[in-house]
């Protein structure tokens, strides 16, 4: 299974759990307001199972985004600000989750609006991840540079992952467009492959990190295709 498949499967796991949520405090919070017992008790467990599974949903997109991210909890650049907002969206909707079940869903009165609180904090913050998670694939449509005809299909592949690993691990540091910020500006770059090679993997002391330990060989070459790109 390649970077492209827990891409998609990301992508796929991410949008459910943020609606799921969000309709589950929607559906207990009219049930807190309604007086039809029968009915209350219909959107109370209508409630609890979307906010089961919104957060079922979220351990598929943690585990795809930790593939996807070789283990790095935080990250940087844009992955940073989005793992801001994931963890602690999906560690207090877990934890709110896992209370009302062991109270088999019987909540109310004061509780249940703390509890409606928690998980309108928890949905807001989704949305947070979800608007970063955003930014990183516009990022990467935007920077995307047009196909030339003399442009292979491979290179054209290589480009445009390489993109998506520098807007995850360098665009903090050089810039989204890759002009420079911290960084310097990675246009007309003179420098060999090999030594631009060496750079990723193994930093510059004081300056830059080492990504060794974290991208593979391939996706080393996807980078530096990416910079060669750059005019």
């Amino acid at each position: 299974m390649n970077a492209l498949f827990w891409q998609r499967m990301h992508g796929g796991a991410t949008h459910f759990p943020i609606v799921l949520l969000m309709m589950s405090v929607v559906f207990d919070f009219v049930a807190w307001r309604w007086h039809d017992e029968a009915l209350r008790r219909g959107l109370q467990l209508a409630g609890l199972g979307s906010a089961v599974v919104g957060v079922l949903g979220g351990v598929g997109a943690v585990i795809s985004g930790l593939v996807m991210s070789r283990g790095e909890v935080l990250g940087h650049g844009y992955e940073k600000f989005h793992h801001l907002f994931v963890w602690p969206a999906f560690g207090l909707s877990a934890v709110l989750v896992a209370w009302r079940l062991c109270r088999r869903g019987r909540i109310s009165g004061i509780v249940l609006g703390v509890y409606l609180t928690g998980m309108a904090v928890a949905s807001g913050l989704m949305m947070g991840a979800g608007y970063w998670g955003g930014e990183m694939l516009l990022g990467a449509e935007s920077q995307n540079p047009p196909a030339s005809a003399s442009t292979s299909p491979v290179d054209e592949k290589l480009v445009a992952d390489g993109l998506q690993l520098y807007l995850l691990n360098c665009a903090h540091c050089h810039g989204p467009d890759a002009r420079g910020d911290e960084g310097p500006d990675l246009h007309g770059v003179k420098k060999s492959s090999e030594r631009i090679a060496s750079m990723i993997k193994n930093g510059i002391q004081g300056e830059m990190p080492k990504f060794g330990a974290k991208l593979s060989d391939a996706e080393v070459q996807s980078l530096i295709t990416y910079v060669r790109s750059l005019k």
